[in-house]
């Protein structure tokens, strides 16, 4: 099935926040460029892809149908509802995840 994919406010800050500290704090304008593009072309496979992630292993998030999977360092969520994949957070893979995911209800 083919889904289409939508960021939600949230996602796009978050990609926002990891460009930005990449580009800022880093000071790599190429690394905040490749990071981007990367993040964009996997959040753009869920359009085929969404159906063969895993589903968050922690409740209440497995229960309200979060999904995720990792893209370098970096841990995609989304949800699916009918033919459309939402992402909800895009963060760096390390953090302390439920934490990340606590404002998605």
């Amino acid at each position: 099935m083919d889904y289409k994919v939508v960021l939600s406010n949230q996602a796009e800050n978050d990609v926002a926040e990891i460009y930005g500290y990449i580009l800022n704090s880093l000071q790599s304008q190429i690394n905040a460029d490749a990071v981007l593009s990367r993040l964009y072309s996997a959040m753009n496979d869920l359009s085929f892809m969404a159906e063969t992630y895993h589903s968050y292993p922690n409740e209440p998030w497995r229960s309200m149908g979060v999904h995720y999977f990792s893209s370098g360092n970096y841990s995609i969520f989304y949800v699916m509802d009918k033919d459309v994949a939402t992402v909800i957070h895009v963060c760096y893979g390390k953090r302390d995840l439920d934490n990340v995911l606590s404002d998605y209800k």
